[in-house]
């Protein structure tokens, strides 16, 4: 009875039905009285099928209905969205009508009603639809689909993948996921990272260089080889922490060869060391020298000595924090400050590897400091191969070892402040005197002071404290800090 009164007035006996109050008779004698007052069946609009790419994604599922739905409602939804499956829009349409004024809001009706549009090709009205159902409930499957078909022929790929990474949470398996999601995946990364890589040459600013390779990793987040790109970019653009975090996941990663662990590693080390985090560069480079396979990598054994070497302060780290506090500094305690604070050799000069004999280091506590700071070339041994460690420093002798240092890091830079600097008055370093350029370019660069009167005092001894502030100064003037 109520299947032939559904189809002479689908709309107004929908409602009767759903109304608990009324008996089942109650029910016919309404019916029949709109029967007998002339209720004629309503002709379904023309609603042509516009074909839609992915349809075949979409066929064998169904709405979901909310849990307020009613089940005589949940019934009629399910009759409305077998007839937009088998293309019969018009009669989905009046089906669907009472439904939308019923509950708007409800998921499985706001889904179905989405896909009515979107095969009767209102496509914005479709997309509005989807992301209603999707506010309504998040993990709706049938809207999250529809969402895709909507881009899914488009130009617009960050907005497929995106839906598609969403669909893909809440169910990895769907046939739109594995055979579109993989190669969409490569398509986005490829056009990400010439993005990154175009930040990365330009000079921009760390954290958009990093982002720019954080967006490519979320496309590729398995692969090792870009995780050590993005890093290394990271670094070279100053974004220490994004460049540690993705060499440290490197590092873990059981994906990754030896090598890349242990490059990764030690490049975390090395960060850690350059924003003076002493004691975990440290630890991390213990653990890494404790690995026996670092020794199969002769270029990384080399890296990991050098940051021995820059570390070195930290395993003598009281020795080394009462420098500031000497009344006078030594030749140790300058060799110390400039391999720690300047480091030594990048590894690029085929005799940085030369042995420094010196036959008096064997009681200093900053003997393979003093190695680096000598094959560096910021302070010199003396002819009878002795470095003399206790010996004082004097202020020229200080301003020296400074020039030396920025004229390995930046000859240019030194080149130009020494022709500078040969305006400066100083009084007690006259033009033709053997420290008058260094000692100049000190005073230029802010790195040591003059008096009141404008006199430098070559032979001065140097304090603790004015060669830990001048060595810190060159640090921050070369970008090492």
């Amino acid at each position: 009875m109520q299947d032939a009164l559904r189809a002479r007035c689908p709309v107004r006996l929908g409602e009767v039905f759903r109304a608990p109050k009324h008996s089942a008779a109650g029910l016919v004698g309404m019916a029949a009285l709109w029967l007998a007052a002339g209720c004629a069946p309503r002709p379904p609009p023309e609603i042509p099928v516009v074909p839609l790419d992915g349809w075949t994604y979409v066929e064998s599922r169904a709405p979901v209905p909310g849990e307020d739905l009613p089940e005589l409602a949940a019934g009629e939804l399910a009759a409305t969205w077998a007839l937009i499956v088998e293309g019969r829009l018009g009669e989905a349409e009046l089906q669907l009508a009472p439904l939308r004024s019923s509950a708007p809001l409800d998921p499985g009706v706001l889904s179905a009603d989405g896909f009515l549009a979107l095969r009767s090709g209102r496509i914005p009205e479709g997309d509005e639809l989807f992301q209603r159902a999707l506010e309504a409930e998040p993990r709706n499957v049938l809207a999250r689909l529809g969402a895709v078909l909507i881009v899914l022929e488009g130009q617009d790929r960050e907005m497929l993948f995106r839906r598609l990474r969403e669909l893909s949470e809440l169910e990895p398996d769907a046939a739109v996921v594995t055979e579109r999601l993989p190669a969409l995946a490569l398509e986005v990364a490829e056009s990400r990272l010439v993005r990154a890589r175009e930040l990365a040459r330009s000079d921009a600013p760390g954290p958009a260089v990093a982002d720019a390779y954080r967006a490519a990793l979320a496309a590729m987040p398995n692969s090792t080889d870009l995780f050590l790109e993005a890093a290394e970019a990271a670094a070279s653009a100053g974004a220490g922490q994004s460049a540690r975090d993705w060499f440290d996941a490197v590092a873990a990663s059981p994906s990754a060869s030896k090598r890349q662990t242990l490059t990764a590693a030690l490049a975390a080390a090395e960060l850690l060391a350059d924003e003076r985090r002493l004691a975990e560069g440290l630890t991390r480079l213990d653990r890494i020298l404790s690995d026996p396979a670092l020794r199969g990598f002769t270029d990384l054994v080399n890296r990991a000595n050098d940051l021995e070497r820059r570390l070195e302060v930290a395993r003598l780290s009281e020795l080394y924090s009462r420098i500031r506090e000497s009344e006078r500094v030594t030749r140790e305690q300058l060799a110390a400050l400039l391999a720690a604070e300047i480091g030594g050799t990048d590894g690029g000069d085929p005799d940085s590897r030369e042995p420094v004999i010196a036959i008096d280091l064997e009681r200093s506590w900053a003997a393979n400091l003093i190695q680096t700071a000598v094959r560096a070339g910021y302070l010199r041994l003396f002819p009878d191969h002795t470095f003399k460690p206790r010996g004082l420093v004097t202020r020229a002798e200080l301003a020296e070892s400074l020039a030396a240092a920025l004229a390995r890091f930046d000859p240019e830079v030194r080149g130009s402040v020494a022709a500078d600097s040969e305006r400066l008055e100083l009084g007690d370093v006259p033009a033709g005197h053997r420290y008058r350029t260094v000692a100049a370019i000190a005073v230029e660069l802010g790195l040591l002071r003059t008096t009141a009167t404008g006199m430098f005092r070559p032979q001065a001894f140097a304090s603790g404290a004015e060669a830990v502030r001048a060595v810190h100064a060159l640090r921050d003037l070369l970008g090492k800090s």
